[in-house]
């Protein structure tokens, strides 16, 4: 049995009882589960392609749907009790309330899926030939799933439009780290092009990537073709082209079916070269990656509770550092010597483009790594991943209906009092923000312990309450004068003050924005034939050739906090491999000018 990654094959089909495919309204709410078992979906390997994989999930498409499937991968002793339902749950939740605040019409909410676990081993068996051996340690365990559109596809009420061309072409691009804080800025170079040392040392790549993410955010025409050129180079994981849904270009690629690809895509180029194919795509993607998309979804990022109190900055001084000093001196010194140095300089990005709005999640404030890695040491053994993500949803919640009742009453004047307006919410959030549904604190217990009255921003989350044993050796390892303990007769609960919380999901959602992945589709269209109606998804390449695109975020999953101990490390392993390295290239030069 096997699915061809290129073009579906036909195979044995599954058995031929009955089952209900569950479909959801995207307007529905996804996140909340139905009050019975969501029904299971009929699931046809014939009808699936293998699109590719990453770290934690397969992505299965199905071409006839211009749809995705997504699962998540384990090891095949970490599978989840409940099939990953609450994972899923979980994530679709922090697209709806979290990644949407930033991204806005950028990114979609999926919907849940179950499949019954014998068409889940007859899938994962059916594609076993086509994954990578460095992928197989991982298998698709949980029968819960989400579904996307297929991004590489343009939508369909493009459908009616008339095309140049059938063919619609697809660029994904996972642009990574754009930014860097002055506390964190101990080289020259970005952390994406030290990584690259790590990767050649580990034989992971045969050599290192151009591609700097700092010049494809700097907004700069000069330095974002740059990006671009380097990454055609060197795709790496960093860049595919799709053809119809249709890998045709990626780290597996050579030169000349770059070659091929571009001179299908700009068949209707008059007296091109490769050069200018090349020329014409770097201009088509700057200009896309540049424009605005208009939407009032996007007024809704600019929460008061992203925003860190900047007195922890001074704090931040008094922080142990993760890394040993004499580590970063040493491979400070051998970059400096060997004239490595990424140009680090900002520009502004136009607003509300795709990479401004990347930017923007990327630039959250959590002061430093070292901060964010002695915050997670000192609240690692009471928190997870759902007390971080309940008590952020639920805060942006909270927000959404500030908006929503400032609205209804105008202006901020007409508010008779905050009590008025944090008592329509403040229940829900109060109970969802602490960790235990056996907490035996009431709610106005709670409402007096650890919710503010609204200021005239309306944080009203000034700590969340963390259940402790108190017996628990490292409560006494943990707790200073700042910390606070509330006792109760039956469990005794830990105060972890806002700004450390904020820290770490600031941290989180950076990461997840680094990680992410733009997908951009285009098909050719006559230009005399363009309608107003699309005029904002109509862009013109100077020599006269007319495409429509749609623009979309992938990838945004939420992050788990122990990704910060897992980052830690790699950091460590970065810069042993930048010395490794360079002492090695250091070595070779001074042979060969001993040879001379």
């Amino acid at each position: 049995m096997r699915i061809n990654e290129r073009n579906p094959v036909a195979t044995s089909t599954f058995s031929s009882e009955s089952m209900t495919t569950s479909i959801r309204s995207l307007d529905d709410d996804p996140t909340t589960p139905p009050k019975s078992s969501l029904p299971l979906s009929t699931l046809f390997i014939e009808d699936c392609v293998y699109r590719g994989e990453g770290n934690a999930n397969v992505v299965i498409a199905l071409p006839q749907e211009r749809k995705v499937i997504r699962f998540r991968k384990s090891l095949p002793n970490a599978s989840s009790s409940d099939s990953g339902k609450e994972r899923i749950k979980q994530e679709v939740e922090f697209v709806k309330f979290v990644a949407f605040c930033f991204l806005g019409q950028y990114t979609q909410i999926p919907e849940i899926l179950r499949y019954d676990a014998k068409d889940i081993a007859k899938l994962s068996e059916a594609i076993r030939s086509l994954r990578s051996d460095r992928r197989r340690n991982k298998e698709i365990m949980e029968t819960y799933a989400t579904k996307f559109p297929d991004y590489t596809f343009l939508p369909i009420k493009f459908d009616t439009i008339n095309f140049q061309t059938s063919k619609t072409f697809c660029v994904e691009i996972k642009p990574k780290q754009g930014y860097l804080r002055d506390i964190d800025r101990k080289f020259q170079k970005c952390p994406y092009c030290l990584t690259q040392y790590y990767k050649l040392r580990k034989k992971m790549i045969t050599c290192r990537s151009s591609y700097c993410p700092f010049d494809l955010f700097s907004g700069v025409e000069i330095r974002m073709k740059s990006a671009l050129k380097e990454l055609l180079k060197s795709p790496q994981n960093n860049l595919k082209i799709f053809k119809d849904g249709v890998i045709v270009y990626d780290q597996e690629s050579n030169s000349n079916d770059l070659e091929c690809v571009l001179t299908e895509w700009f068949c209707n180029s008059i007296n091109s070269t490769n050069k200018g194919y090349i020329d014409k795509f770097c201009n088509l993607i700057c200009t896309v990656l540049l424009r605005p998309f208009i939407s009032e979804e996007f007024k809704f990022y600019t929460f008061p509770t992203h925003e860190l109190c900047t007195s922890i900055v001074e704090q931040d001084t008094k922080t142990t550092t993760y890394i040993n000093p004499d580590l970063i001196a040493k491979a400070k010194k051998l970059l400096y010597f060997a004239g490595e140095m990424c140009n680090l300089k900002a520009e502004i990005l136009p607003n509300n483009s795709v990479l401004e709005r990347i930017l923007h999640m990327q630039r959250l404030p959590f002061v430093s790594s070292e901060y964010v890695y002695n915050t997670y040491l000192k609240f690692r053994s009471w928190l997870t991943d759902d007390i971080i993500y309940s008590n952020l949803t639920n805060t942006i919640e909270f927000n959404e209906y500030r908006i929503s009742y400032l609205k209804q009453n105008k202006s901020l004047n007409q508010v008779e009092s905050p009590q008025a307006l944090r008592q329509g919410h403040i229940q829900t959030f109060a109970k969802n923000t602490t960790t235990s549904n056996k907490s035996n604190v009431n709610d106005d217990s709670i409402g007096n312990k650890h919710i503010n009255e609204p200021n005239e921003n309306f944080l009203i989350s000034k700590s969340i309450l963390i259940p402790i044993e108190k017996n628990n050796f490292r409560y006494n390892n943990v707790i200073n004068n700042e910390d606070k303990v509330h006792y109760n007769e039956r469990e005794t609960y830990f105060y972890v003050n806002t700004e450390s919380i904020l820290c770490l999901q600031n941290y989180l959602l950076f990461s997840c924005a680094r990680d992410c992945s733009i997908l951009m589709s285009f098909r050719e269209i006559n230009p005399n034939t363009i309608s107003s109606t699309i005029d904002d998804n109509i862009v013109q390449l100077p020599d006269g050739l007319s495409f429509v695109y749609n623009i979309r975020i992938s990838d945004i999953d939420p992050k788990s906090l122990h990704c910060i101990e897992k980052h830690r490390q790699r950091d460590i392993d970065v810069l042993n491999s930048v010395i490794s390295l360079l002492e090695q290239e250091f070595i070779i030069k001074n042979q060969n000018s001993f040879e001379k």
